[in-house]
């Protein structure tokens, strides 16, 4: 249980407002608002997505590979996958007002099932073709990710729920790019 805590209060360490203070820059009032590496790229340019995606993705790797050295339960580390999310989805500390998760959840993909990220990329890049839209084809690599680790991984399926998180929280960019395509 202390694992799963000390995994969301991990994913409540948001890089987006690191790199902000850092700067003197209030990510939360720039551009979209949001806490992560798109909008603190588009604010403050390339490297600061770098560093963001990179800060964020590590939360979600570290989580993982912390509970397979301690040789923790797939279930439980499935289980803090969900909590380091949650942090970063909704911090404590900041009214529950964080960044979308992406970069945390592929994060914890890569370190939970290397593989599998193939699986992901896979349905990224046959998503990109038919959608053009990275927000979109995002949703379809993780849905397709899901799919496979819920029929071949032990505990996929609770891994599977920190990506309905992470979609659930883009629902409303997704139904923007969703909703012109709709109406042509």
């Amino acid at each position: 249980m202390f694992y799963i805590l000390l995994s969301y209060l991990l994913g409540t360490i948001l890089f987006a407002i690191v790199l902000g203070k850092v700067k003197g820059i209030d990510l939360q009032h720039a551009n979209s608002g949001n806490l992560g590496a798109r909008n603190a790229g588009r604010t403050l340019g390339k490297w600061a997505f770098i560093f963001v995606a990179v800060g964020d993705g590590l939360k979600g790797l570290l989580v993982v590979v912390v509970g397979r050295m301690l040789e923790l339960p797939e279930l439980t580390i499935a289980l803090a996958v969900i909590a380091v999310v949650l942090g970063h989805l909704y911090p404590f500390w900041n009214r529950g007002k964080g960044g979308k998760g992406v970069a945390t959840v592929i994060g914890a993909m890569v370190a939970f099932s290397p593989l599998l990220i193939f699986v992901f990329l896979a349905g990224f890049l046959l998503s990109l073709l038919v959608t053009k839209s990275a927000t979109l084809s995002m949703t379809g690599g993780f849905i397709l990710y899901g799919i496979i680790m819920s029929v071949y991984i032990e505990a996929g399926f609770i891994v599977t729920i920190a990506l309905v998180l992470v979609i659930w929280k883009q629902r409303h960019s997704i139904v923007e790019r969703v909703k012109p395509n709709v109406l042509e």
